[in-house]
């Protein structure tokens, strides 16, 4: 059997599918990914041995523009090509996590009548996924959905293995503070990144700073207890060498700092910024005691939820072992190969 991968346009759309790579070769004869024309997404399917086909699908513009007026068109142009990249590859099931690229894809897929199934990491359908939704077979989903479709599977997420299994702890710093892992993702967040440097004197006070920036962002900053980094692709190593993450509020990150078990401190993007599913997905974690929300980052306040959350660690690390949104990867796999056997 062969099986097309496919999501792209940000890395949250692309390393739950990497996560489920090592499961599937147990499975699948060829294992195909159908992504962006980005580089760096490229590289990063292409480490898992995984051959890449790369599309130019169109994008919406979520502002009124004439330039959407072109969509259609783009998008059957998209659609034609993926139908025969498609056709040459003999595909007997999709698995899409969603964002713009997919789009076309799963839906040259339904034409073809090829299996479709798509994943969905935060608490309510992005846009992709809402239109997928219409030409697949199955929705698996991390979080309960709900909605009267039949389709709808609650499986729980993809964790990369590195996550699940990290490496040992490495002290960073000489002395015994407890450290605080900053991080924004691989282009920084404005938010974050701001806070840290207003208040980098007031915080190493008492606790040491790991801080992703994001690339291009580095500053020069001299402090015994501060450590800038400007991207890493050993996010399982700094997450089990600090004691708390503060982060925004991403699905993949949110159970990846889970799966290691940290206590963790969100600051989600705003509604002006997104279409708020970070925010439900905070509101989530923190109503589950596995995290804690604060839709604003102030010192004071901050420094107090730090310690409150340093506080329940132990209570985090029994609460990671009995989560069953962690079982994602098996359960995942599951539901493919059932389909597959329905075919």
């Amino acid at each position: 059997m062969n099986i097309v991968l496919t999501g792209g346009g940000s890395a949250g759309h692309i390393i739950p599918n990497l996560a489920i790579v090592k499961e599937l070769k147990k499975h699948f004869d060829n294992i195909y990914y159908i992504g962006s024309n980005k580089e760096n997404e490229k590289k990063l399917v292409e480490q898992y041995g995984i051959e890449y086909f790369a599309i130019t699908p169109p994008k919406l513009i979520r502002k009124f523009t004439l330039k959407n007026l072109t969509i259609p068109f783009k998008l059957i142009k998209s659609i034609n090509e993926c139908k025969k990249l498609l056709k040459s590859l003999n595909v007997d099931v999709i698995f899409s996590k969603g964002g713009y690229i997919s789009l076309p894809v799963v839906m040259a897929g339904h034409k073809l009548g090829i299996k479709v199934l798509i994943h969905e990491s935060d608490t309510s359908l992005g846009l992709a996924n809402k239109i997928c939704s219409r030409y697949c077979d199955k929705i698996f989903t991390t979080f309960p959905i709900y909605s009267k479709s039949n389709k709808i599977i609650q499986t729980g997420t993809p964790i990369r293995e590195e996550f699940l299994n990290p490496p040992h702890k490495q002290n960073f710093f000489k002395n015994n503070k407890k450290t605080i892992l900053a991080v924004g993702g691989s282009q920084g967040s404005k938010t974050i990144n701001e806070f840290i440097y207003q208040n980098i004197d007031e915080l190493t006070k008492n606790y040491n700073i790991i801080h992703l920036c994001g690339i291009n962002k580095l500053k020069q900053i001299k402090n015994d207890s501060y450590l800038q980094i400007e991207f890493s692709n050993e996010m399982p190593l700094l997450i089990n060498s600090s004691d708390i993450v503060l982060t925004r509020g991403g699905s993949n990150a949110l159970f990846e700092i889970l799966a290691i078990g940290k206590p963790m401190i969100i600051v989600p993007l705003t509604k002006k910024e997104s279409r708020g599913e970070q925010i439900e997905n905070a509101k989530f974690f923190t109503q589950h005691n596995l995290g804690c929300y604060m839709p604003i980052l102030e010192l004071n306040s901050f420094i107090n939820l730090v310690q409150k959350q340093l506080n329940k660690t132990n209570q985090i690390q029994t609460l990671k072992n009995k989560n069953t949104y962690l079982q994602g990867n098996e359960n995942v796999v599951k539901g493919i190969l059932q389909l597959c056997k329905a075919n």
